[in-house]
Parts: structure tokens; C-alpha cells; sequence
């Protein structure tokens, strides 16, 4: 669990991601824009913006939590940064579910040969008559 002093920094953090976002996208060139802003300099400068953000966020936050926590993120990847005990509990998650499915499977296969059983029980027992004899009308 964070303690109350690094989640202030992080926020610190991200407040002068934003900032420095914002100064980059206002100092984009307007005379040279890219095909992807369509011609329109604002949305350019909304992508320069997100772009420095999220590089940012991408970068820079899981390199200064490695610092405060001691450790650094065993993946970086565009859903963010996974550390060591993050994959550690997944892993935990993933085998207590395999193990409730091997139960399940168990359960089934029990249930498979119990009915298997009774099928070959109903099949052996003789065959009842249910048919009316006839009957001589005949006085």
C-alpha cells in the first residue's frame, strides 16, 4: 500500500506532467503541420499534449516509484507498469482458478460415470410388455 507521502508525490508528479505537456503543445510549430492533424492546429496540439503526457506517465512515473520503492517494473507496456508482486499475485489467482476447475472437471467426471452407470443398469433390466393382448370379440 502507498503511504500517504508518495501518493502526494505522484500526484505532484502528474500535475507537472500536465503542465509540461501543455508548454510543449504550445510551442509546436503551426507553419509545418502533419497529415494526421488535418489541417487543424488545435488538434495537433491536443496530440503533441497527449503524447508528451502518456510518455510521461509511461516513463517517467515508474522510474521514480522504482526509486522510492527500491524496484523497478518488470514490464513496461502501453497498459502501464507491472512490478514483480503484481505478476506474483496473478499467478497465485491463476492457480487457485485452475484448481477450482480441476474440482469442477472432477465433479463432472463423477457425474458422467454415475449416469453412465445407471444408463447400463436400465439397459440390462428386462423388458416389461406394455402391450394389451388381444382381446376375441367372438361370443
Amino acid at each position: 500500500m502507498p503511504s500517504r507521502i508518495e501518493r502526494t508525490l505522484v500526484r505532484i508528479l502528474l500535475s507537472i506532467a500536465i503542465c509540461v505537456a501543455l508548454f510543449i503543445a504550445a510551442l509546436a510549430p503551426d507553419h509545418v503541420l502533419p497529415a494526421v492533424a488535418f489541417g487543424q492546429s488545435i488538434l495537433y496540439r491536443l496530440e503533441v499534449a497527449l503524447l508528451v503526457f502518456y510518455g510521461i506517465l509511461l516513463l517517467v512515473t515508474p522510474a521514480f516509484l522504482g526509486l522510492t520503492r527500491g524496484r523497478l517494473p518488470t514490464e513496461i507496456s502501453t497498459r502501464g507498469a507491472k512490478f514483480a508482486e503484481e505478476t506474483n499475485r496473478s499467478t497465485t489467482l491463476n492457480e487457485a482458478k485452475i484448481e477450482a476447475l480441476k474440482h469442477a472437471t472432477d465433479d463432472l467426471i463423477e457425474g458422467l460415470r454415475a449416469a453412465n452407470f445407471e444408463i447400463e443398469r436400465l439397459k440390462q433390466m428386462p423388458a416389461d410388455d406394455n402391450t394389451q393382448r388381444e382381446l376375441d370379440s367372438n361370443p
